[in-house]
């Protein structure tokens, strides 16, 4: 086993999911890997939709079903306040003995490019701050293990870590429950 963004290259480009999604649109990848601040194994893909469609949609689930074998799934087609469509697909699966989160969400090009934009905003943040990386990913993987990162009611997610290193100067896991409250003043 290699480091976390090794293993998600080996998912991405050994595995073919990359090439998989280029049959349907251009993918992006955002988020942590982006970032290279992956705290766990989690990757976050937006892929250009507009060839997008529900029969895609099918194509794509019979894939990700066969290579990836999750134990949790989800697929769906909905339509935002703008009145766009999107789709989405997020799963959990055992890939070479380590369980993996991995959501791809099929969104028009100006909703990849704030995402990307936002992503590149916090890597140079963090760049130009010493030791912030580190600290994000350790605050990140240090609520994991208590059961404290994810969605839901009293929980911490990355934009959470995100704010809490790089705007109010918290440089661990104790100052960030002791002074942070989950999903307030997000950036």
């Amino acid at each position: 086993m290699g480091t976390i963004r090794e293993n998600a290259d080996h998912i991405l480009h050994g595995r073919g999911l990359m090439e998989r999604l280029r049959e349907i649109g251009e993918p992006h990848i955002i988020g942590s890997y982006k970032m290279d601040m992956m705290a766990w194994n989690d990757l976050d893909i937006d892929v250009e939709n507009t060839n997008m469609s529900i029969e895609k949609l099918y194509e794509l689930t019979d894939y990700i079903i066969r290579a990836f074998h999750p134990k949790w799934f989800e697929a769906k087609e909905e339509v935002t306040d703008q009145g766009k469509t999107v789709w989405f697909q997020g799963a959990e699966a055992v890939i070479d003995g380590e369980l993996w989160n991995f959501d791809l969400w099929f969104f028009d090009r100006e909703t990849i490019e704030k995402a990307e934009v936002y992503c590149d905003s916090i890597a140079s943040r963090a760049a130009k701050l010493p030791g912030a990386k580190e600290r994000i990913i350790g605050i990140k993987r240090e609520l994991l293990k208590r059961g404290l990162y994810g969605y839901g009611e009293g929980k911490y997610i990355s934009m959470d870590v995100y704010r809490a290193v790089l705007e109010q100067g918290i440089t661990d896991t104790e100052g960030m429950l002791e002074s942070y409250v989950p999903g307030e003043n997000r950036l």
